[in-house]
């Protein structure tokens, strides 16, 4: 497969996008300046992860010197109706030519994805809209210049002055006929995609906020950031976010039919807190995750894959494996990177000459139980790099299909291999293989490349490892508590959170 030459933005905001999408979905997944015919642009910004759809267009408008209300219709009309309206137009494009998708201005080189079916496939529009940041400065009188949330305004409301409660550069539902668009500026963007840095937690938040704005449950926030923080600081027991309720904002005994407002300065207390400290701690290691997707990526984009086994390298085998990875939410990867390096490190501390670890997890998006096998080898250089490597993925393989032999649950198995700490260098392999159908002859020859390899010949002899983290790790003076403690500790403060939110509510009144 030849290399694939992907844009990177026409213009500086465009530019932008691009390094903030390739950041946070990775660069296979992420595809600028996407077109459906010759010179005829789809999207600014196409992201194809799973069963997850994104469309992106960014508009940067200059504000006119016409009279306000005659300024805010121009400037909303050409920002943000005419990205509502591309958005719609390329939903309706890619339910009708799902494959006439290009990478470049002449459709010569189709991007190399296959979209989910209609069925099944979740879109997300997401307009940015820049150039009335100063308008907006002005306008509130306040230096953020970053839009407000007021969800009663629907469509042509927020270009309508007699709306009762309509303000201008204030964003609701933008086009409730359609898929649901979220306006953005670059400012607010930098913010949701800096917090939300992963495919899964990224579009979790997009289709919490949907529904939040679309409930009539929300009467009013702020700012982006504001909504950020309150989708953060609430938490169910398994550690999943959501958005806070009623009940959540006024106490179990608040009327459930009443909408609540976020308050201003939620977010910059957030990230000035240990809770968020420590949660910036437990992230780092996460990203050794990021790195190897980005590796092994780069070889598909580029046609640099180590071919394996004797099979020729596609995009279709290294996608399904890095599909899987890249649908990891951020918590899920510090627990995976902390296998790979502590195998690494466990390996190197005790002169082993291989090191395995399998952790099971869920697919993000389809709820199949999935496997990784982690696979460290020493060896490299003692024999030439060609003959390790294909030793090396042998032995992988052999991994893998153990694992899927003895679970018949798991529907796929993602076997990354890495070398041992090595004069040579670096190199990794990775593998992906679904559920087989087992025959007898199947059974037999993994039987004796077990044997040959000393591969899982004890049940117990590799720990298995299911993955359980949370966003904000518990502060170190819970340790030792009991759960009944812990939840009674959470249980407090969520009360002087609250307490907080009615203070602020009350002074702002």
């Amino acid at each position: 497969m030849p290399p694939i030459k992907k844009a990177s933005g026409l213009t500086p905001t465009e530019s932008h996008l691009a390094k903030l999408a390739d950041d946070t979905f990775l660069d296979l997944w992420s595809w600028p300046n996407v077109f459906k015919k010759p010179g005829k642009e789809l999207c600014d910004l196409l992201v194809v992860c799973g069963d997850d759809v994104l469309m992106f267009s960014d508009k940067h408008i200059a504000w006119s010197d016409a009279p306000f209300e005659i300024a805010w219709k121009r400037w909303y009309s050409r920002a943000i109706g005419e990205s509502a309206e591309q958005i719609r137009k390329a939903d309706l494009w890619l339910k009708q030519s799902p494959k006439a998708i290009f990478a470049d201005g002449k459709c010569e080189q189709p991007i190399p994805l296959t979209l989910p079916p209609v069925g099944r496939r979740r879109v997300h529009g997401i307009c940015v809209a820049s150039g009335g940041e100063e308008a907006a400065s002005s306008y509130f009188d306040d230096p953020d210049g970053t839009f407000m949330i007021l969800p009663n305004l629907r469509g042509k409301d927020h270009v309508d002055f007699t709306v009762p409660g309509h303000r201008a550069f204030c964003i609701g539902d933008v086009d409730p006929d359609g898929p649901f668009v979220h306006v953005f500026n670059m400012a607010t963007l930098d913010v949701v995609m800096r917090e939300f840095d992963t495919i899964t937690d990224f579009t979790k938040y997009l289709n919490a906020r949907a529904e939040l704005i679309r409930s009539g449950k929300l009467s009013f926030s702020p700012s982006e950031a504001e909504l950020v923080a309150n989708y953060l600081l609430t938490m169910e027991p398994d550690g999943e976010h959501r958005f806070p309720t009623t009940s959540d904002v006024m106490g179990a005994n608040a009327d459930a039919d009443t909408a609540i407002a976020f308050m201003q300065g939620e977010y910059a207390y957030l990230v000035r807190s240990p809770e968020y400290e420590r949660r910036s701690t437990a992230n780092r290691i996460s990203y050794e995750w990021d790195r190897l997707i980005g590796l092994f990526s780069d070889g598909v984009l580029n046609d640099t894959q180590f071919r394996i086994l004797d099979t020729d390298p596609t995009v279709e085998h290294a996608e399904r494996a890095l599909r899987i990875m890249a649908r990891e939410d951020r918590v899920q990867r510090r627990v995976l990177a902390e296998a790979i390096i502590g195998a690494l490190e466990a390996l190197e501390a005790q002169k082993m000459g291989r090191l395995a670890r399998i952790a099971v997890t869920h697919d993000r998006s389809t709820g199949d139980k999935v496997a990784y096998v982690f696979l460290v080898l020493a060896g490299a250089d003692e024999m030439a790099q060609e003959d390790y490597r294909r030793v090396r993925a042998t032995m992988l393989q052999t991994y893998c299909l153990s694992v899927l032999h003895d679970d018949r649950d798991l529907q796929l198995c993602v076997g990354i291999a890495v070398m041992a700490i090595s004069d040579m260098g670096d190199s990794e392999d990775l593998v992906a293989y679904p559920q087989q159908d087992w025959t007898p002859e199947m059974v037999k020859d993994l039987r004796v490349d077990r044997e040959n390899f000393e591969v899982l010949q004890k049940p117990l002899e590799l720990k298995t490892r299911s993955i359980r983290a949370i966003s904000f790790p518990p502060d170190p003076a819970s340790e030792g508590m009991t759960r009944q403690q812990r939840r009674a500790m959470e249980r407090q403060r969520a009360k002087q959170q609250r307490s907080v939110r009615r203070s602020r509510r009350d002074a702002r009144r």
